[in-house]
């Protein structure tokens, strides 16, 4: 070493290539792919389950504000529909407006004007109302139909207040006035492969002919399904008490 000069430690040459600096860019250009790979994979997981939140929208969210005012709706015949324009019928009758009904509209003649009317006496069938399954999911309701029908026939009028001969058991249970006239109502009950009908008939004599409002509550019996379905019995009064009503808005023109 010449006179003057000295050294502290060791000189690092950076612009030098070495051993290791050569082992140590193989190892970051081996290791960089896999550790974009994985910071990668974490953040799409954050994405994703953001983007998978449920959000409640106008048409999906459901609050008890909203379930009430359903209710509220269904125990409140003021706002339904009203079903005027079958003036050959004689009568309006209101329902909600987002169950299907049908309008005999051309007075057909037909047998079915009544239910469980085995006489093949001939009537009109003015109106009919299907409640659907989805009223009450999850259960074994199957539906309910409501019909309106008169016949002028004289059979059916000397039958009109009395009790069906089939159809299975049908009682009197009592009589009620719906706006101002006095209607018979009889009960029914059958039963077949699997399904259960109860039906609810009320009949008036009004103009020399006979009116029948009637429904029937469909269901199935609930052992027939397998329990991975977990069907859970119906709300039978919560039917009858919403038919109930829909009869009593009947009225005569």
């Amino acid at each position: 070493m010449a006179k003057g000069e000295y050294t502290i430690g060791m000189k690092i040459e950076w612009n030098k290539v070495t051993w290791y600096s050569k082992f140590l860019a193989l190892a970051l250009f081996v290791a960089l792919p896999f550790i974009g790979f994985y910071y990668g994979m974490q953040y799409g997981k954050i994405v994703g389950t953001i983007g998978q939140a449920p959000v409640p929208t106008a048409s999906t969210a459901t609050t008890p504000e909203s379930a009430d005012t359903s209710v509220a709706y269904y125990n409140n015949p003021t706002e339904w529909q009203v079903d005027a324009n079958n003036t050959a019928g004689g009568f309006s009758i209101a329902y909600p407006i987002d169950f299907d009904t049908q309008d005999n509209n051309s007075a057909t003649f037909s047998t079915d004007w009544r239910v469980n009317y085995s006489d093949n006496i001939p009537g009109i069938k003015y109106f009919t109302l299907t409640v659907p399954r989805a009223f009450e999911p999850q259960t074994n309701f199957a539906d309910a139909t409501l019909t309106v029908g008169e016949s002028k026939n004289i059979t059916a009028i000397t039958e009109c207040l009395t009790p069906d001969q089939s159809g299975g058991e049908a009682t009197t249970t009592s009589s009620v006035i719906i706006n101002g006239v006095e209607f018979m109502v009889f009960t029914s009950n059958t039963a077949g492969a699997g399904n259960l009908y109860k039906t609810i008939s009320y009949r008036t004599l009004h103009a020399d002919k006979c009116y029948a409002i009637e429904y029937t509550i469909h269901s199935n019996q609930i052992g027939n399904y397998p329990p991975s379905y977990n069907l859970q019995p119906f709300d039978e009064s919560k039917i009858d008490s919403l038919m109930q009503n829909i009869v009593g808005t009947f009225k005569f023109q």
